[in-house]
């Protein structure tokens, strides 16, 4: 007889007789065909997750307009005087491309010149004939290569004012900075140049990158039609040079485009920051030290008033710019974002301690529950008109003096932003170039102030303890010492403290307090947004509103403390700073874009990697000239890869005809590879994904073949052969709905379609992201057994969907249609027969959602009204024992953090170990990552 397939799963068998007895074997969902036919279904695709629907958007019209063809990158390239050379070298003034690639890996690995000579006199490296013998002509080679902005000095000063060492500027024009971001292919298609507005499916306002923002629509308005608007934001920041001797500081100014994508920007390799310039630190001879401030001060803003004289000259005027692929725009560079801390932005802004430079608050009104009138250019310059007819500015002294008493100004005289003029006159207004900076604002001021009051709340050895006992998570810190003794605090600690310090709060704390942590870890959690919407904006004004309405308690409850004692008011300037967020993001986006994370991490790569390839005296040049060489290399390599592109391709089109075709053949080239299906495709494929989530298994089990009574007894499931049997009978009649429910099946005598499993220990789960487009980071989920470290295995949590296709994304009020549940192993049946069922199983073990017994009938499945959580408890059966099951592991949803409600005083004799089965309920802690807080955000109470 000849082969026949089976009209369902497409098995192949070798008669017709094998695929009726397939079709009606009882554990085949093959035997249900002939009455109801099931649909293809994409839970075992291999496929990468479908990318949502783009937000409509609106384009301001005549935006970023191309007039023209110049040169682009690599018309730079080709316009170098050592271009004859190239034509018949391209790697010219090196002899080959290996040459170069050695030269190139010296000035990237960071070695010493004294190093790279040892290495150069080796007698193997001796005998490839290299062009050059010392590091002294590798730099002299490298200086060859084709330059990007050069960098420029100048000699500084203060009239009247000596200093201990000459002050020298090391400045780049910036002009030609930007002009090589535009012009770099790496980031072709990641500029914008037309301001647009976003609105969701619902018809409100999103907010994003800068160029979706209220600020650039409004700027570009105030340009001539058919000119392209570009964003330029600096930053700026004092580094510390030397390590526990010696007082170096430098002060590098960062200049970026804010068209460039945020993602772009915030990747330290894209280089999408350059270095603009050093700026002097003086050290005055003679001054008073109240003086010393005020006079470099006006140092630092004379400084940046010589450097950005070209951008203030095209931000009034435009200037003809071209990109990467010679496409020439009309620009206009106005000053739309400056990334500094409290202090400087405070010194850039010209005004007094004490006093915000968002708004016209001092600090006597610092706690008030309103946002006060937004600090302008025209008020500023308006006081120093004044001041400067009554008192003159050369008398440090008496101007500085009168300034701080009659207009809370810092005794700055000319700031640098003064002239920055729009075509139309319009000036850049502090309020709006000064955005709230994550890191110091929100992240710094949590660690200073929330944890200082919960620690004085719960008592510094409670807390302590009840960090230890937090089962750890893969991938995430976890306190073994506790954090009230921490020293040196980072971003990423305060960052890592916020995911558990609302849960360990105890339940007999003050409930008011504990809305006030609540609400401001609200606040925090919705102000990192990638993508903002009208609803976020109100989230975060209720939040603040809820703070401010409870936040008396922590004075009455001795909680706000100073050096000197008790304080009975909320002078702080960073919770000043929290009413202008929504107003931020508004006019220039969202916040994460502005984040000091990504300037910080500069100050290593541009200055302090640097300085230790100097000789340790006169840092600034040293430090510019190693950059140079850096920028050439990097700028060089690119420039030789895309000419290797070029010469590969037969019958490549004249480069002035088409500049853009190099880069949009790699990307077509990309999109042709993707078409090839995959090679030898695996039978039991370890990646595949459902419409929300993507999972991989390890290739290789951990237990390679173990029937399910050893599995049983080695993770200490004794109903897992029942669970198993009650899951093919109840799969048979609707594959696509699971629940942890009902009573328990026959026992260990029931048959079950196979004989043995293979078990994994962990899976990696990958969601969408909550935060912006795209998919979030994958994490690892582990499913140990019992052992010598796990005395009860290490068992992670998750939310699971009951419906593995038609059910909500996202959980609704009461987590209907969703659990909460413990992964207690992964196995995959060996079958002995062809079937469609799933191919990777979870036992799970259930938690029930606690009700609200201050809730009405109906409502009471709803979070803890205090804390904001939901609150868990381990279902069991009517004999004690975890109710769990077998369902397939693609109804996985979201990982999630149980934290364990440890009482008014957690047990100390428990360990991280042994405190999850050791507690009955526990806080389902969706601030544990930002991706469950807004996975969660429409089951939470409002």
């Amino acid at each position: 007889m000849p082969a026949a397939a089976c009209p369902n799963c497409q098995a192949v068998f070798k008669n017709s007789s094998a695929v009726l007895k397939h079709m009606n074997h009882r554990y085949t969902s093959c035997h249900l065909w002939f009455t109801n036919p099931p649909q293809q279904s994409p839970l075992h695709s291999q496929s990468p997750l479908e990318t949502h629907a783009p937000p409509r958007s609106y384009h301001f019209p005549n935006a970023g307009h191309v007039f023209d063809s110049g040169p682009g990158f690599l018309g730079w390239f080709h316009n170098d005087k050592d271009a004859g050379a190239r034509s018949s070298n391209p790697y010219y003034p090196f002899l080959s491309k290996g040459e170069w690639e050695i030269a190139g890996f010296f000035t990237r690995c960071g070695l010493s010149m004294k190093q790279i000579d040892e290495f150069l006199s080796l007698s193997l490296i001796t005998g490839l004939a290299l062009s050059f013998h010392c590091a002294r002509t590798l730099c002299g080679k490298v200086e060859l290569l084709p330059s990007g902005p050069p960098w420029k000095s100048t000699t500084v000063s203060i009239p009247g004012y000596a200093t201990k060492d000459p002050l020298v500027l090391y400045y780049r024009d910036p002009m030609e900075c930007i002009e090589f971001l535009m012009k770099n292919p790496l980031f072709s298609g990641k500029i914008q140049y037309q301001p647009r507005q976003d609105f969701d499916v619902s018809g409100d306002r999103t907010y994003g990158d800068w160029i979706t923002s209220d600020g650039a629509w409004d700027l570009q308005c105030r340009l001539p039609s058919h000119s392209t608007l570009l964003g330029i934001t600096l930053s700026s920041d004092k580094t510390r040079l030397s390590a526990m001797t010696g007082d170096r500081v430098a002060h590098p100014l960062l200049i970026t485009l804010a068209n460039i994508d945020s993602s772009v920007r915030s990747s330290i390799s894209s280089h999408a920051f350059s270095l603009l310039a050093l700026l002097p630190v003086p050290k005055f001879v003679g001054v008073k030290k109240g003086l010393h401030g005020v006079i470099e001060n006006r140092l630092t803003h004379s400084c940046l008033d010589f450097i950005t004289h070209p951008l203030k000259i095209a931000s009034q005027d435009g200037a003809w710019l071209s990109d990467y692929a010679g496409n020439t725009r009309f620009c206009f560079t106005p000053l739309v974002a400056y990334i500094v801390d409290t202090p400087e932005a405070t010194a850039l802004t010209g005004v007094a301690g004490k006093t915000s430079h968002l708004t016209m608050a001092t600090f006597r009104e610092f706690g008030d529950p309103i946002r006060h009138q937004p600090r302008t250019a025209a008020s500023i310059l308006t006081s120093l008109n004044t001041l400067a007819s009554e008192f003159d500015p050369s008398q440090v002294a008496t101007y500085t003096s009168n300034a701080k008493a009659l207009f809370r100004l810092n005794g700055v005289n000319l700031p640098f932003w003064r002239d920055w003029f729009l075509p139309d006159g319009t000036l850049p207004n502090p309020h709006q170039i000064f955005p709230i900076e994550i890191l110091h604002h929100l992240h710094k001021s949590f660690w200073d102030h929330d944890v200082k009051w919960v620690i004085r709340a719960v008592g510094d050895l409670e807390l302590d303890l009840r960090f230890t006992l937090i089962q750890p998570r893969n991938g995430y810190r976890h306190f073994s010492s506790g954090i009230s003794s921490l020293k040196q605090v980072t971003g990423r600690e305060h960052r890592d403290i916020q995911r558990y310090l609302l849960a360990l709060i105890p339940p007999n704390t003050d409930e008011r307090f504990v809305l006030c942590i609540r609400a401001l870890l609200d606040l925090r959690y919705f102000s990192q947004l990638h993508q903002v919407t009208q609803r976020d904006l109100q989230a975060i004004s209720s939040a603040l509103e809820l703070f401010h309405t409870y936040k008396q308690v922590i004075i009455d409850l001795g909680l706000r403390l100073g050096k000197a004692g008790p304080m009975d008011h909320f002078q702080i300037p960073k919770l000043e700073l929290l009413q202008s967020i929504t107003a931020c993001i508004q006019w220039s986006g969202t916040l994460p874009q502005w984040s000091a994370d990504i300037t910080e991490r500069l100050h290593i790569v541009y200055i302090k990697t640097p300085r230790e390839n100097t000789n340790g005296r006169d840092y600034p040049p040293q430090i510019c000239r190693n950059l140079d060489r850096q920028e050439k290399c990097r700028y060089f390599d690119l420039a030789t890869r895309l000419e290797e592109v070029i010469s590969a391709v037969p019958g490549f089109p004249n480069r002035d005809d088409d500049p853009d075709w190099v880069f949009n053949q790699v990307d077509d080239d990309n999109d042709w590879k993707q078409d090839f299906p995959d090679h030898n495709p695996s039978p039991f494929p370890r990646t595949f994904a459902t419409p929300t989530t993507a999972f991989h298994l390890n290739n290789r089990a951990n237990l390679s073949r173990s029937t399910i009574e050893e599995v049983s007894v080695q993770f200490e499931i004794p109903d897992l052969l029942q669970a198993t049997h009650d899951f093919f009978e109840h799969f048979l009649h609707n594959q696509n709905t699971r629940m942890i429910a009902g009573r328990r099946g026959p026992g260990w005598d029931v048959a079950i379609p196979f004989k043995e499993v293979r078990v994994w220990h962990s899976v990696r789960v990958q969601t969408y992201s909550q935060l912006s487009s795209g998919v979030a980071p994958p994490q690892k989920l582990f499913a140990l057994p019992p052992g010598e470290e796990w005395p009860n295995g290490r068992c992670d949590t998750a939310i699971f969907s009951h419906d593995a296709i038609a059910g909500p994304l996202q959980p609704p009020p009461g987590l209907d249609g969703f659990f909460v549940g413990q992964i207690r192993t992964i196995f995959h049946p060996l079958w002995d027969l062809q079937t469609k069922l799933p191919l990777y199983l979870a036992y799970v073990e259930r938690f029930d959602v606690v009700p609200q017994a201050d809730l009405p009938r109906g409502q009471r499945l709803a979070p803890d009204l205090i804390w904001g959580m939901y609150i868990l408890r381990r279902a069991c059966r009517s004999d004690g024992s975890p109710m769990g099951a077998v369902i397939p592991l693609y109804h996985l949803r979201q990982p999630v953090q149980l934290v364990p409600k440890f009482g008014a005083k957690a047990d100390p004799n428990l360990t991280s170990r042994t405190s999850f089965n050791a507690s009955r309920d526990f806080y389902l802690n969706h601030y544990f990552d930002k991706e469950d807080f807004f996975y969660m955000r429409d089951s939470l109470a409002t």
